[in-house]
């Protein structure tokens, strides 16, 4: 069944600049940026000192993608690291997890959980610490953004699953410039990304074409044609958020039911 019209949080695009400029001389703050059904995404923007709240969740994964300054994560037993902008942090269900803003100016992080989540089970300090993991995505607790552009390189176009769960699958895409998809539709479930890299250009149905750049939030709605290209002079990388299926219907198979 193809969903409804979106909620009316979600907008096409959400502009991390525009965003900054609303919450000029905030100390800190926190703005809904996206719900597609199976998520509710928040940008948080905390100063160092922000006093932290230990917590786990038992029933759900919850993830983080760091949009600015450097946020401190100690997750489970794990050994506490230090993420910055584009890495990906992940707490499994049932994992505590204690989060601080640590450096200079606003730790901005946007955090994406199930609508209902909740901070009521408080956590306590781990018996001991264990080294991250240094396997392979999908799924690490960290994915550092600078780690995936070095292992991939950025003279050829390609794609990774960093992970996938009951709710979400999430790729990094990295493209050309000139590059674009092969336009598609989902009949059960929205789409957003997070542009992490360069200038992309959506055409969604018969919609004016939506530009954004780093840092900027892109929803589109289940049921809408979306073709996706790669502008400017620089590679493209973006983080796409879908659901576990991730049913894809390209141009000639069936026309979308949307315009």
């Amino acid at each position: 069944m193809v969903a409804t019209a979106p909620p009316a949080v979600n907008v096409p695009v959400k502009r991390l600049a525009d965003i900054l400029e609303s919450h000029a001389g905030d100390e800190r703050w926190a703005e809904m940026m996206t719900r597609d059904g199976r998520n509710r995404a928040m940008l948080i923007a905390a100063p160092k000192g922000t006093p932290p709240d230990p917590h786990l969740h038992p029933d759900f994964n919850e993830f983080w993608i760091l949009l600015g300054g450097q946020t401190y994560y100690q997750i489970g037993q794990y050994e506490a690291f230090t993420a910055g902008f584009g890495d990906i942090v992940i707490a499994p269900c049932g994992f505590r997890h204690d989060i601080q803003a640590v450096g200079e100016g606003l730790a901005m992080r946007l955090v994406v959980g199930p609508p209902w989540s909740n901070h009521d089970i408080k956590g306590i300090p781990p018996s001991r610490l264990l080294p991250l993991p240094d396997e392979p995505p999908p799924n690490l607790v960290l994915t550092r953004f600078e780690w995936m552009l070095e292992h991939h390189g950025t003279d050829t176009a390609w794609g990774e699953e960093v992970l996938v769960d009951q709710r979400n699958r999430i790729n990094f895409i990295h493209s050309l410039p000139g590059d674009s998809n092969n336009p598609h539709w989902h009949p059960n479930f929205d789409e957003w990304w997070v542009v992490l890299k360069g200038e992309l250009e959506w055409e969604v149905g018969k919609k004016e074409p939506i530009r954004a750049g780093r840092g900027d939030v892109v929803f589109v709605p289940a049921g809408y044609r979306h073709e996706i290209r790669t502008v400017g002079n620089e590679s493209a990388v973006r983080l796409a958020v879908t659901d576990p299926e991730a049913v894809h219907i390209h141009d000639g198979e069936q026309p979308a039911p949307f315009e």
